[in-house]
């Protein structure tokens, strides 16, 4: 599940149709795919890729993607906080960027040219 919140505008988003909506104009593509039942808790990276083959596949098709990876990033991890260091900087990209998350969470800070 997802939430949007929008300081400027004293809001927050939880679901999917107006997060949809709301992120559109940006050109952001929002979605949700069913974990419960097609994984086991401890999927291997091959497991979960295997199990969201034919999203992963219209995803590529759709934005001429190439490669598709799966990070695991839990305590257990060796080299966590150097992998953390990297990603808790603010940074942009100039390419597309589509991330799936099987459990746990991502933070995401989107600065658009256009306030809403």
């Amino acid at each position: 599940m997802a939430t949007v919140r929008i300081p400027e505008q004293n809001r927050t988003l939880t679901e999917k149709a107006e997060i949809r909506a709301f992120l559109a104009p940006f050109g952001i593509e929002y979605d949700r795919w069913t974990v419960s039942g097609r994984i086991d808790r401890d999927a291997s990276s091959e497991e979960i890729l295997r199990a969201y083959d034919p999203e992963i596949q219209e995803l590529n098709r759709r934005g001429g993607y190439i490669t598709a990876d799966v990070i695991d990033v839990t305590p257990d991890v060796p080299g966590l906080q150097a992998m953390l260091d990297r990603f808790n900087k603010e940074h942009t990209h100039a390419e597309d960027e589509v991330r799936f998350i099987v459990k746990g969470r991502g933070l995401f800070f989107i600065h658009p040219d256009t306030h809403p």
